[in-house]
């Protein structure tokens, strides 16, 4: 782990209240910002204190605070303007549009005709790649789940995910058995903000079972990180056969 030269000193000026411990990695700057927004303490479209002025606060250096913010911007939980400020993300599920497109609508927009097919779910241990993604704590319990996407019966894609409590709250199993999470959460999720990053993988055997292709062909994946107020509500890798192609339009 990389640490920024000076970041264990305290701002220039700062004089930190009493008691309070410094704040000195962007990792725990970032839990207490998260916290911050989790608690409601800032809501959403609240403009947050500068960098500035964090920096005091927390007894860090404002690379710190830089650092951390940057990320939670990366993820899609703060927005930051130059000269205006970050506020929390105020993001209307309407809104999220392209970013946030259930995988029914990319079929249909096809011509095909749509089919999922829930290959199982559990409870499980949040694995520490997902964990820190979602930004929760190792092994937090999440129901991992596993789908297989037809257009026209044939294999579309294979979509596995991750449900934080919050993302899973009131969803039932029979609701889980008939669309993606996806559809559920645009439905009833009122601030929706996240992030979507595109990879070239190697095919694990769980999905090249599904999709009928050799285990450890180069893939095209989709993964999707998605949050409420900062609260984690899941995060999917959507897994595309052999020479698949995906375009995005707006």
């Amino acid at each position: 782990m990389l640490v920024a030269k000076g970041e264990t000193t305290l701002a220039e000026g700062c004089l930190r209240p009493a008691g309070r411990p410094a704040l000195n990695t962007w990792q725990a700057v970032q839990t207490e910002v998260l916290r911050r927004i989790r608690s409601g303490e800032w809501i959403a479209g609240q403009l947050i204190p500068t960098e500035h002025q964090l920096a005091a606060e927390m007894g860090c250096a404002r690379a710190t605070i830089n650092r951390a913010m940057c990320q939670l911007a990366r993820d899609g939980i703060v927005q930051r303007r130059r000269r205006v400020g970050t506020r929390v993300s105020d993001t209307r599920v309407p809104e999220a549009g392209a970013e946030a497109v259930p995988i029914r609508t990319e079929v249909e927009a096809t011509g095909a005709s749509y089919g999922y097919h829930l290959a199982g779910h559990d409870i499980v241990p949040a694995p520490g790649e997902i964990a820190a993604i979602m930004h929760i704590p190792d092994a937090e319990n999440l129901l991992r789940y596993r789908a297989l996407i037809t257009a026209d019966d044939q294999a579309y894609c294979v979509e596995v995910g991750y449900l934080a409590r919050q993302g899973a709250a009131g969803l039932t199993e029979d609701m889980l058995g008939e669309a993606e999470p996806l559809e559920w959460m645009r439905q009833r999720v009122e601030h929706l903000s996240g992030r979507i990053e595109i990879h070239a993988t190697r095919l694990t055997g769980e999905c090249a079972a599904d999709l009928g292709a050799e285990k450890g062909l180069p893939v095209l994946t989709l993964d999707r990180t998605l949050w409420c107020d900062g609260s984690p509500l899941s995060h999917s890798r959507r897994v595309y056969p052999p020479g698949h192609r995906v375009s995005f339009a707006r």
